[in-house]
């Protein structure tokens, strides 16, 4: 499934700003098995009912005008972190904020609040998969730029995550312009829009200190 309608050619569009690297016209694709697996469709020869199938293909026709994918971030060395434990031992981390805009949470909710239950539940079950597929592409764009300045990138971690506590989301808000796409975070540190990602990617001088898989 593809949406945003662009082609294999196409390339993410990246506006630098001092420190700020904006990604926008992200190509978002989505394998119908993903959204058939948050369904419950879980094994290759599972039924699926042709109403729910046709229902799908509705949803999906409505992302060219939902989807609104993009993505800032910013590389730092590691004196100028907050100094997490986290961030021992990186020469550099990477912070990003990703999301896909409020357009399709909103579509899917009044779905919802109109008894449409199943199309809603399909309508979010595509921003989700596309939220995270927004974070991929970022995180493919940043590793990549590690490894052009000679360091190791390590896996994307988001706050919440371990010991790099959920609070700790308002240090990365500090360190990018979220409301440049329409990103903010509520008192409870959660983010708005809900189909939004945050996360980190340290930068280190040695590849044995990273458990990212390199081809």
């Amino acid at each position: 499934m593809r949406s945003r309608g662009l082609t294999e050619s196409e390339e993410i569009h990246m506006c630098t700003s001092p420190e700020i690297h904006h990604l926008v016209d992200i190509p978002i694709r989505i394998p119908e098995k993903k959204i058939m697996h948050r369904l419950g469709y879980k094994g290759r020869s599972a039924p699926v009912n042709h109403g729910v199938s046709e229902m799908i293909k509705e949803q999906e026709a409505q992302l060219d005008s939902l989807l609104h994918p993009a993505a800032l971030y910013r590389i730092i060395d590691y004196q100028e972190t907050n100094r997490h434990p986290v961030f021992a031992e990186a020469e550099k981390v990477a912070l990003c904020i990703c999301t896909i805009g409020e357009e399709l949470e909103n579509t899917s909710g009044a779905l919802i609040r109109d008894n449409e239950m199943l199309k809603g539940f399909i309508l979010d079950s595509f921003g989700s998969e596309a939220a995270e597929e927004t974070a991929i592409q970022a995180d493919r764009i940043i590793a990549q730029a590690a490894r052009d300045m000679g360091l190791w990138p390590s896996k994307r971690f988001s706050a919440g995550y371990g010991i790099w506590d959920i609070r700790e989301q308002a240090y990365v808000f500090s360190m990018l312009p979220a409301e440049e796409i329409g990103v903010r975070l509520t008192d409870t540190f959660m983010m708005v829009p809900r189909k939004s990602v945050s996360f980190r990617i340290n930068f280190y001088l040695n590849r044995e200190q990273t458990t990212r898989r390199f081809r």
